[in-house]
């Protein structure tokens, strides 16, 4: 579980479905890169795929965002170089 608690285990999977499924609905029908991290103290997934236009302020992103704020400490939703860029942080469980 890598330092995760059960919880947070939830929550990483909740944030690669959000992160997937907005490249999905808003991408540009191009290949989705994804990439999965462990890295400073925390689990991250990154997606970007190729778009010609991206509306990061669309209701369905808006959402996306809500639902990423309530279970990530950390997240991110941007066009860069006609790329939709999504980015999402679980940070690790403090073990006491």
């Amino acid at each position: 579980m890598a330092g995760f608690t059960v919880d947070q285990i939830d929550d990483i999977k909740i944030a690669v479905s959000e992160v997937l499924l907005a490249l999905i609905e808003h991408g540009g029908g191009e290949a989705i890169e994804v990439e999965f991290a462990i890295e400073q103290h925390s689990f991250t997934v990154r997606g970007h795929t190729a778009v010609t236009t991206f509306d990061a302020e669309h209701p369905d992103l808006l959402l996306c965002r809500t639902v990423l704020a309530g279970v990530c400490t950390a997240h991110g939703i941007e066009m860069v170089d006609h790329q939709a860029h999504i980015w999402a942080a679980v940070a690790y469980a403090s073990i006491t």
